[in-house]
């Protein structure tokens, strides 16, 4: 579940013309099988963001027509435009459900998309910028990639007029836009639960392990945890580490474990990025088999996506600050097409605010005894997929 790399998928689509040497489309992985594969109609059930019937699916078209009334009305949304995709990292279960919900919101107005896989390699980053451009799409979106790691695809983007924004994520500036949920709050609000649950330890100070990863939005988290930590004599930092995206899993788990060798009194692992959650607390229970917090360390970790929910239902992860980042897929999508129908500048705001709903996104500690039930993700407070299908059908017929 947790293996990471990428091979040719069903997204690389023979009419959008050939694919340059190196630039690989990724495949749809066994974790984001929860996911629209491409070409799904039923966009509402599979990308767990949406509701069928009810209050909150009302309450979130009657929002989504006052969003398109707010926005100018009926627009002439051009048809048949291809949208690629740099994903980070292909198979890695987070970047996936990126990759999958903009492929969901592009399939509502009819558009395609391809992706291309970026493999964690800087080069390759660069090879996708230029493969997609060169395959005559007609936006660019990404998740994890900042501009300086793509200067040269993003110059010629911007040559030609092609919009390149960021989702899922914030972005350092650079692109168009750049749209993800508080990464500041999310950190702020699993600090807080690793400082209360820390308090529980008689032998103080706790000592702690932080596992940080090189994406700014990321690093937020962890900066956000240090900053709460100043001054807290209970809770000692005694390990550092910066996960390495192109050897993840491995990398992880050969860390945690020579992490616990030298601290073999340990009481608590940070994981600022999921994947690596889901690596390492399989690595803290190969040392600690069958024991819980506090006779094992306490593992945290961000999101609740399907590889971490059976993780925290097996008691290997204790828990997560849960938020579904891939409404910045939707965002993005919007702000997308809104450049497209109305040559609307991208708005600048990482959370954009839409009449009637405000802020998206729901944060909330998510721990074995809250999970979703199996197969679904936990739903935010707005129905994202209603409000935004509601939105461009009145605004675009779509």
């Amino acid at each position: 579940m947790l293996g990471v790399g990428g091979c040719g998928g069903d997204d690389n689509d023979s009419s959008s013309g050939g694919q340059s040497a190196g630039a690989t489309p990724t495949q749809q992985s066994e974790t984001t099988k929860l996911e629209p594969s491409n070409g799904s109609g039923d966009l509402k059930k599979v990308t767990g963001l949406g509701a069928e019937t009810g209050e909150r699916h009302d309450t979130a078209v009657a929002a989504g027509e006052k969003a398109a009334d707010a926005a100018g009305g009926k627009a002439n949304l051009p048809s048949g435009k291809t949208i690629g995709f740099l994903n980070i990292v292909g198979g890695i279960e987070s970047a996936d459900r990126v990759v999958n919900a903009a492929r969901a919101a592009l399939e509502s107005v009819g558009y395609k998309m391809i992706v291309c896989d970026g493999r964690g390699d800087p080069k390759q980053f660069i090879t996708c910028g230029n493969s997609l451009i060169d395959r005559g799409v007609d936006g660019i979106l990404t998740t994890g990639v900042d501009p300086p790691a793509v200067a040269g695809p993003l110059k010629k983007a911007k040559a030609q007029g092609i919009p390149w924004a960021c989702v899922g994520g914030e972005c350092l500036p650079g692109y168009n836009g750049t749209y993800g949920p508080d990464e500041v709050k999310s950190g702020q609000v699993l600090a807080q639960y690793l400082i209360d649950r820390l308090g529980e330890v008689k032998d103080k100070p706790a000592k702690l392990a932080i596992h940080d990863f090189p994406i700014p939005s990321i690093t937020t988290r962890t900066q956000e945890l240090k900053k709460m930590l100043k001054g807290n004599s209970d809770i000692k930092v005694v390990a550092e580490t910066t996960s390495d995206a192109a050897n993840l899993i491995e990398g992880t788990r050969k860390a945690v474990s020579d992490q616990l060798t030298q601290n073999p009194d340990l009481k608590a692992f940070w994981f600022a990025f999921d994947t690596a959650g889901q690596a390492g607390a399989q690595a803290v229970a190969t040392k600690y088999p069958g024991k819980e917090f506090p006779d094992k360390p306490l593992v945290l970790t961000f999101h609740a996506d399907p590889a971490t929910q059976t993780l925290l239902r097996n008691g290997q992860v204790d828990a997560v600050a849960d938020i579904a980042y891939d409404i910045g897929s939707w965002v993005g999508v919007d702000q997308m097409l809104e450049y497209f129908a109305r040559k609307r500048k991208f708005d600048q705001s990482p959370r954009p605010e839409y009449p009637g709903v405000g802020d998206l996104y729901t944060i909330k500690i998510v721990t074995k005894d809250n999970l979703p039930p199996e197969n679904t993700y936990v739903a935010p407070e707005t129905d994202v997929v209603s409000f935004f299908q509601a939105k461009w059908k009145k605004e675009f017929g779509q």
